[in-house]
């Protein structure tokens, strides 16, 4: 069963957003499974990450990316598979104030 999250609409960057999961998966011990654009019980607008229990305490980091079209998507999937760095999730998320495509991959650990 998913264990949902909710960031802010206006958090600072990229990173920021990266660090916030990556933060959520070690005190939750899960891995990042989704992100989405979502409203909150108020009606602002935040974004929505669901995790799920991960077997290893070791994930290794993500990686954000932002992206423009499928082709762009597509091109960075296949850049980071040769790098054996997996596909984390693709998905929609605010960074400061702005709805962003998001992909997300995993470091390949040494």
């Amino acid at each position: 069963m998913p264990i949902p999250r909710q960031y802010p609409k206006n958090i600072s960057s990229l990173n920021g957003l990266k660090l916030t999961c990556e933060g959520d998966e070690a005190g939750l011990t899960a891995k990042l499974i989704s992100l989405q654009l979502a409203k909150d019980e108020n009606n602002n607008d935040i974004t929505a990450a669901d995790y799920e229990i991960a077997d290893g305490l070791n994930l290794g980091h993500l990686i954000f990316e932002e992206f423009t079209t499928e082709v762009d998507a597509s091109s960075r999937t296949a850049i980071h598979q040769t790098q054996k760095e997996p596909l984390v999730c693709k998905g929609r998320a605010f960074v400061a104030g702005q709805a962003k495509n998001i992909i997300v991959f995993r470091e390949r650990l040494a």
